[in-house]
């Protein structure tokens, strides 16, 4: 599992899937098992700072040096989604490559913005926090987006609206890869 670190994310957005799928881990492991996930967060640098730099993240990999993901999931960005769209801008077509190569791929919240931008959600259905959705619209006029869903799922490509809306797309994503891996 690739847990992008963008830049502008919303810390929690990164902390809560990995805290997620490492707990996962742990709970399998305590059956005797062996771990489940592979967990990596990958930035465009192997520091990321957040909220105006009183947080770093110090990624485990970079997009040159991640191994090839499964799952990819995008944290929630934050600020002027126009910029942070900009400054990540790297992160579209690592994306595009790595769902091309079969990963699936899930966004967080206005992660979706990130997600939307690489052209893989036109035609298809998606959900992002309601006060975003307006601006959504505006900028994504090919992608259906829905008021009435907590989670989206077409063709490998999940998103969830917004706040604390991702935990139930991370409980659906665990069902989904432990019923799988452990059949």
């Amino acid at each position: 599992i690739a847990i992008l670190v963008p830049e502008t994310a919303v810390i929690e957005a990164v902390a809560d899937p990995r805290y997620m799928f490492t707990a996962v881990n742990e709970f399998i492991k305590s059956q005797g098992k062996p771990a489940l996930f592979n967990v990596q967060l990958v930035g465009l640098t192997k520091e990321v700072k957040l909220a105006d730099g009183i947080f770093s993240i110090h990624t485990d990999a970079t997009l040159k040096t991640a191994k090839k993901p499964d799952l990819i999931i995008i944290p929630a960005i934050s600020g002027n989604l126009e910029h942070a769209i900009k400054l990540n801008k790297d992160f579209l077509s690592w994306i595009v490559i790595h769902y091309k190569n079969g990963a699936e791929v899930a966004s967080l919240c206005i992660g979706a913005f990130i997600l939307t931008s690489t052209g893989l959600l036109n035609g298809k259905n998606c959900s992002t926090h309601w006060l975003f959705a307006n601006e959504f619209r505006s900028m994504f006029p090919k992608v259906d987006l829905v008021d009435n869903k907590i989670v989206t799922e077409q063709n490998g490509l999940y998103t969830s609206r917004g706040a604390n809306s991702y935990w139930n797309l991370f409980l659906h994503l665990v069902e989904k890869y432990t019923t799988r891996e452990l059949a």
